[in-house]
């Protein structure tokens, strides 16, 4: 532009680096040069790792059905002091179809549907409000009952966002038939491919999974291992570089054998598992003491350290433990189904006003990033 100022490439990448999404956005229209710059896979790299650097953690996208206005919200909140309601988000699919959150990364979120035989998988990245259809897997074509397990991550040696996805064929009495069928999906490919690896693992169909050091784990077990009444549970880990499978061992002296009572999180990027003890009122399984533990050396079992105990069955239980706050509370949905902050250390609840279908809950941090730009 005549009478501008000239900014060298690598200046104006450097400021580039420090806008918001929304922004970015908004200045591709500047130019083409503009645009090709912010659009282009190294800018996008580079704002990923710059937002990761300063990401404070205080915004979280909380998805849940809410019981007063009687559907699905997405709604951004400022996890600050208090738990403030931001911006609701709209779903980027509108069909009759419900979606489940097989994993989030970097601020993009992976999404499924509850149809086994035409299984819809969805990349939505909030911050840009687009989202990615996936090609329909290889493996859907099979007349056998069966069941799936999806993972996702992100491959720093590719730098490229994965799905993986097991697929386990039910024989008699909805015995699970290992090993499974394996296919992983790269975005940069936009394709799935089968993978030849070796998986003795069972991963159960409702098992949380936790992405953290480059892999994706489940609770799961090896139907091999014969350990009366039932194998043991165990922790099972996808490595997103060298896609191969491997297991870690659980905290030692718990009873794991009821895997439902499990699940794994991230706690200031550190493995996480959630051991609920469960208590029974008016039918319903509830929780009334979950530990909370973490590996502080990844892949040492030794390292697992337990942190707090959580205790509110004179409140009534708890339903879920859905994950934890910037200051380090936990967000909990209780017996009636309110999500609520609890102090750990303090062991004090403070009720936030929302209520929903409990299962329907899911707290999810939000980043801001340029992926699928």
């Amino acid at each position: 532009m005549s009478g501008g100022i000239f900014l060298p490439e690598e200046i104006l990448i450097q400021i580039l680096l420090k806008l918001p999404v929304k922004s970015l956005v908004r200045f591709r229209c500047v130019s083409k040069s503009w645009d090709s710059l912010i659009t282009h896979p190294s800018f996008v790299s580079l704002h990923l790792s710059h937002a990761m650097a300063g990401h404070d953690r205080s915004v979280v996208l909380l998805r849940h059905y809410s019981l007063t206005q009687r559907k699905e919200r997405n709604t951004l909140y400022l996890d600050g002091e208090s738990f403030l309601e931001h911006q609701e988000l709209e779903f980027p699919l509108k069909t009759h179809d419900t979606y489940y959150l097989a994993g989030s990364c970097n601020g993009l979120l992976c999404f499924s549907d509850y149809i086994i035989n035409n299984l819809q998988v969805i990349l939505w990245n909030p911050s840009l409000r687009k989202c990615v259809q996936l090609p329909i897997p290889r493996f859907i074509d099979t007349d056998l009952t069966h069941t799936y397990v999806l993972g996702f991550g992100f491959d720093t040696r590719r730098v490229d966002y994965k799905v993986v996805r097991l697929i386990y064929i039910l024989g008699k009495n909805w015995s699970v038939i290992v090993p499974p069928e394996v296919e992983v999906y790269e975005l940069k490919t936009n394709a799935w491919r089968g993978i030849q690896t070796a998986v003795p693992y069972v991963i159960p169909e409702s098992s949380s999974q936790a992405f953290v050091n480059g892999a994706i784990h489940w609770i799961g077990y090896n139907p091999a291992d014969k350990v009366a009444p039932s194998p043991r549970s165990i922790v099972v880990l996808f490595n997103m570089q060298e896609e191969v499978f491997g297991e870690m061992e659980l905290p030692k002296g718990g009873d794991y054998a009821n895997r439902l009572n499990l699940s794994l999180a991230v706690h200031q990027d550190l493995i996480c598992l959630l051991h609920c003890h469960p208590m029974e009122e008016d039918g319903h399984q509830l929780y009334g003491v979950c530990w909370v533990w973490v590996m502080k050396e990844y892949g040492t079992a030794d390292s697992w350290t337990k942190l707090f105990t959580i205790n509110i069955s004179e409140h009534g239980g708890i339903g879920r433990i859905l994950g934890f706050r910037k200051k380090g509370d936990a967000l909990l949905v209780t017996h009636n189904d309110e999500l609520v902050s609890y102090d750990l250390r303090g062991q004090r609840i403070s009720r936030l006003g929302l209520y929903g279908v409990a299962r329907s809950f899911e707290v999810i941090p939000y980043m801001d990033c340029l992926v699928l730009v």
